[in-house]
């Protein structure tokens, strides 16, 4: 069982996820949070990765940066002060920690069911990982897991997207992340719920995701705020158009075509009837024998094809 850590210890562990090497200094931790460096360190969560020979002065009240030498008298780091002679800077002032993703992710997962416990797998190197396929409420099949972190910069984003496109899913991915929900950007990765670890964390339980809130985000139980001319549910079962027409769809079929066809609206693109049908696996010879009459008779007005091409005209 991991070490227990308090809510101020995970603020600055996601804090520190979210800057661009995910490193914290030995000093800083010492300096300004030393009692969330000790459960930090105590978890596991954090590991040395090198040291820095820089240090603010420890006997001259200056912030001014020192470098620092070697030793083998002292056996250590240190710099001579002109009013205290020769300073020994402590290992741990030196040392520079690391985010341990296994263990981060391990804890995060801790109360859910995966179906592999062999531990996540790197995606893009230090961005995205493949945690694995969990259950999730009563659904009959497991649900996809990602977790990234730093999504409000665009560069990781478009590598975030080409991952999701190289490795597509039938059915709606949790993508978790660090990133808050006021800097995610508005445009949505189709096919997955984008969930702000903050969001589920049990912070009675460190670091451990509560699933029972994070079954309600899949379940689109949680308020949607739709800006969209087109919002398709993160499960693909709920297709609202302009904000006041909603179309409700149970088929996997249906819902594939759906999703390529909002896909398509957002991104400019039309498809042929049978791009439409070969990606949902259907056997039908035409997208209206496809929904069948009733699921047709909603969707007619709102979809067209234009030589050929499948796509919604709103």
């Amino acid at each position: 069982m991991s070490t227990p850590i308090d809510r101020k210890a995970v603020e600055l562990l996601l804090s520190v996820l979210e800057s661009p090497g995910a490193r914290i200094s030995g000093s800083l931790l010492s300096d300004y949070h030393p009692k969330q460096r000790v459960q930090l360190l105590a978890a596991n969560l954090l590991k040395s990765c090198g040291y820095t020979p820089v240090t603010a002065s420890l006997a001259d009240h200056d912030d001014e940066p020192v470098s620092l030498i070697w030793s083998a008298e002292h056996d250590g780091y240190g710099y001579f002060s002109p009013s205290a002679g020769w300073i020994t800077v402590p290992h741990e002032r030196l040392a520079v920690f690391s985010v341990n993703y296994p263990a981060l992710l391990a804890q995060m997962m801790v109360q859910f069911d995966l179906a592999s416990r062999g531990g996540a797998t790197a995606l893009v190197p230090d961005v995205l990982w493949e945690i694995g396929d969990a259950r999730i409420g009563r659904r009959k099949a497991r649900t996809s897991i990602w977790f990234a972190r730093r999504l409000y910069d665009s560069a990781i984003r478009r590598q975030i997207v080409d991952a999701a496109a190289r490795r597509p899913v039938t059915q709606v991915r949790i993508l978790l992340t660090t990133t808050t929900a006021a800097r995610l950007p508005d445009q949505p990765i189709p096919g997955h719920l984008i969930v702000p670890v903050r969001d589920v964390f049990d912070f009675g339980a460190g670091l451990a995701i509560r699933p029972d809130i994070l079954t309600a985000r899949l379940d689109g139980t949680s308020h949607i705020d739709v800006k969209e001319r087109l919002y398709l549910s993160p499960d693909g079962r709920k297709l609202i158009i302009d904000g006041n027409v909603t179309i409700n769809f149970k088929s996997e079929i249906h819902i594939a075509i759906i999703r390529m066809l909002v896909d398509g609206f957002k991104k400019h693109k039309r498809f042929s009837a049978r791009e439409l049908l070969d990606h949902a696996h259907s056997g039908a010879d035409s997208p209206r024998t496809a929904f069948g009459n009733k699921k047709w008779k909603e969707l007619e007005p709102y979809l067209t094809s234009v030589d050929g091409l499948w796509g919604f005209e709103l």
